[in-house]
């Protein structure tokens, strides 16, 4: 019998298991939460979808078919505070169980859905609110989201909100969610028809709304099964809140698709040999997780726990380092599958069993994208050749998976997408292969002595020092260079930081690479700030 998923995704194979051919195929009143959830719900109704624990050691286990029915009852609740298609409603929650349930209940309504990390502050959070026209909330009663929450809707005036527990000035999500019909109506939708929203940060300027839609969520298949080997009777781990994009592509639409069961791990402060206990406990079979976190599972050590269940390691959200690569390797015995992503468009390359893989790429250009590398010259380049990785638009047609757009920004809309090429606005080369090498932003790239230099490349070899637990390159102004090689790093346990070990570190980089690509300046730093989806933040140094 096929698979579920290829009622909507068909696949032709060579005889090594290369993907040759694809297409997909859906209804234009496809809908996830009906046409996905429901329908497992009916095939799979006792199988789990979602394996969930916190860190104070409560539990919940979700079947499909409480997902199905509670996303009923979710849809019923929304519908009867007076949301209706087309509506805004912001969520907050962590990573509790409850954000898969609404997520699909707003969907099944029509709603637009926005995401968001539950320590933004007030400022961040009016800002969300009244840029979407916010009509509903759902928060949690961890750190500041409550009281943050509530202020920023009372100044917004969002007429309609819910918190995990109640408090004052909201109502109780558990209880009014308990008095709901189990049975909907099916809502009228279109696949084109948008349903998230996501925040993301840019280089300048406020954060930009990225709009998704409902054919949004087939695309994320391509990640589960072909670079987190997502399979019917696997159990698979993410790290990441449900705030940001990353929970869309690694630990929901792709994985439930293809039957996977979710293991959530739903923490304030992450603690590795907690999540690792839980990884143990649960025998998860793949991990997702961003190459920070890796760092400190080796810390304490993989090799401690019972992982033997895992056979499969994916890494992204930051460049993976060549050393902390090899080290998980020597713990586990396997090798870390690397990605290439981003919030307007989800995963674009993979690592993988499938995919193959290779040291020091960032992965395969998936097949669900027409990927070139953009020359200066407005031209694609060749094999192992610079520029701007870019999707092009085959017979003009947007990529499905491809963001609709930013929210309200047609200015950034017409820069980065022009009805034939959307602009990641990141470099990188690809060899022969279709093996992609990320160098860095385009804006990150330090341009020393008329060379280029991605930083990427600088703190890779760096790393290589057993001194240096982090690090982070960046370009200085420099009036006879342009710009000068300068790097913040963060010694590892052990080191002092001081001249000594700034001659040692300066030293071992520069005694081995070509000349515009040496160190002029070392400081050393007590932390190494990252977003919230674990990337370095490349401007926290900069005077204003």
């Amino acid at each position: 019998m096929a698979e579920f998923y290829t009622r909507f995704i068909r696949e032709t194979f060579d005889e090594k298991g290369q993907i040759t051919d694809w297409s997909y195929e859906y209804e234009p009143n496809f809908n996830y939460a009906y046409d996905v959830i429901d329908e497992l719900a009916k095939l799979s109704a006792e199988k789990l979808a979602i394996i969930w624990e916190n860190d104070r050691g409560e539990q919940a286990k979700l079947t499909f078919k409480d997902l199905s029915r509670m996303s009923n009852k979710a849809a019923n609740l929304l519908s009867s505070r007076g949301l209706k298609k087309g509506d805004v409603f912001l969520i907050a929650l962590r990573a509790h169980w409850s954000y898969w349930v609404v997520a699909l209940a707003a969907h099944k309504l029509g709603l637009l859905l926005a995401p968001v990390y539950y320590r933004l502050t007030k400022k961040d959070l009016v800002y969300r609110m009244k840029t979407a026209n916010v009509r509903g909330v759902l928060t949690c009663r961890e750190g500041p989201a409550a009281e943050n929450i509530l202020a920023a809707a009372e100044e917004a005036g969002v007429p309609v909100r819910f918190a995990l527990g109640g408090g004052t000035g909201f109502e109780d999500w558990d209880v009014a969610l308990a008095e709901q019909e189990e049975e909907m109506d099916r809502v009228e939708t279109r696949g084109e028809d948008p349903i998230l929203l996501y925040f993301t940060s840019g280089t300048t300027g406020q954060p930009k709304g990225v709009l998704h839609n409902h054919v949004y969520t087939l695309a994320c298949h391509w990640g589960a099964k072909y670079m987190l080997d997502v399979h019917d009777g696997s159990r698979h781990f993410a790290t990441g809140d449900t705030g940001w994009e990353v929970t869309s592509g690694t630990k929901f639409y792709g994985q439930l698709l293809l039957q996977g069961t979710l293991l959530v791990y739903d923490y304030d402060r992450f603690s590795a040999e907690k999540v690792l206990s839980f990884l143990e406990k649960q025998r998860a079979t793949g991990i997702m997780a961003q190459p920070t976190v890796y760092r400190m599972f080796t810390q304490v050590g993989m090799d401690h726990y019972d992982l033997s269940s895992v056979t499969n390691y994916a890494v992204g959200g930051e460049k993976l380092s060549t050393d902390l690569a090899r080290t998980v390797e020597a713990q586990t015995g396997h090798i870390l599958y690397e990605g290439y992503a981003q919030s307007e468009a989800g995963l674009i390359t993979a690592d993988s069993k499938a995919m193959g893989w290779k040291e020091g790429s960032v992965g395969k250009i998936l097949p669900k994208y027409h990927v070139e590398i953009l020359r200066e010259d407005g031209t694609f380049a060749g094999p192992r050749e610079e520029g701007e990785i870019v999707l092009v638009a085959d017979g003009g047609k947007r990529p499905i998976g491809l963001m609709m757009g930013y929210w309200q920004d047609e200015e950034a809309n017409s820069r980065l997408w022009d009805g034939e090429l959307f602009h990641t606005g990141d470099l990188a080369t690809r060899d022969e292969d279709d093996f992609l090498y990320y160098l860095g932003r385009s804006d990150g790239i330090i341009k020393t002595k008329g060379y280029r230099v991605s930083p990427v490349e600088i703190e890779d070899a760096l790393l290589l020092h057993p001194g240096v637990e982090e690090c982070m390159a960046v370009g200085e102004p420099d009036q006879e260079l342009g710009q000068r090689v300068k790097v913040y790093v963060k010694p590892a346990p052990g080191y002092t930081p001081g001249a000594e070990l700034q001659r040692e570190l300066m030293a071992f980089h520069n005694e081995s690479c070509t000349g515009f690509k040496k160190i002029r300046e070392l400081v050393f730093v007590d932390q190494l700030a990252r977003n919230h989806n674990g990337k370095l933040i490349r401007n926290q140094f900069q005077k204003s």
